[in-house]
């Protein structure tokens, strides 16, 4: 997650959508009053993303206390993190800064997502002997949607396409004058290269359909 007030931009960060390298791409670039979240591996440390309030510098430097509190807890002043809501974030800025900043998303077409965000939960032992039906089913699964709306509500000025991430990057650094070379590779190909049409069954591919229907219909994704 990334505020740039020296850019003037917001960048929330999405699961599954090359979210850590498009941060490592960035950071370099920013100034000393912009905000980012630290990235766990390879480490980086994260810039103004809590305040000198005691329960922000105890979850940021605290795991335990992280674990016992929560991130998102109403107890926090001002305390930044990883997938934070663009409606949080909102909430932290003065009402003309966060109009005037250009925010951004991205997503990824939900069939594809899911596959991805399986395969690495499998790959961190959390759903080891799941089978891809169960984890459909059973599996607590936050939809990027949540990001970047509220009330269902797009808040974001452009959702980018996972997709079509190279045309997203162009046009986010015609807005805001950063560079992007090749992007750093980070927690790719947890699957193998699957093909991800190949989990799904037809009961399977319609549950998703119907789950993930105003992400379909917003970036126009088919299965």
């Amino acid at each position: 997650m990334i505020i740039s007030h020296e850019r003037r931009f917001i960048l929330v960060k999405s699961r599954k959508t090359a979210s850590t390298s498009i941060e490592r791409a960035i950071i370099p670039q920013l100034g000393g009053n912009d905000v980012w979240t630290p990235i766990s591996i390879p480490p980086v440390a994260g810039q103004n993303y809590y305040s000198r309030w005691p329960v922000d510098m105890l979850t940021a430097k605290w795991e335990m206390f992280r674990d016992l509190v929560g991130r998102d807890s109403a107890l926090h002043h001002r305390f930044y993190f990883d997938h934070m809501p663009l409606a949080r974030i909102r909430q932290t800025l003065p009402a003309g800064q966060f109009s005037a900043y250009r925010k951004y998303a991205f997503d990824r077409n939900p069939w594809d997502f899911l596959v991805s965000f399986y395969s690495y939960r499998k790959r961190k032992g959390e759903v080891a002997n799941w089978d891809f039906d169960r984890f459909l089913h059973e599996f607590p699964i936050v939809q990027n949607r949540a990001l970047y709306t509220e009330n269902g509500a797009v808040i974001a000025d452009r959702v980018f396409r996972f997709e079509e991430l190279s045309a997203a990057l162009r046009a986010i650094a015609a807005e805001t004058g950063l560079g992007f070379d090749a992007l750093p590779e980070d927690k790719r190909s947890y699957r193998g290269g699957s093909e991800y049409r190949s989990f799904y069954s037809a009961s399977s591919r319609d549950l998703v359909a119907e789950r993930w229907a105003e992400t379909i219909a917003l970036l126009g994704y088919d299965f």
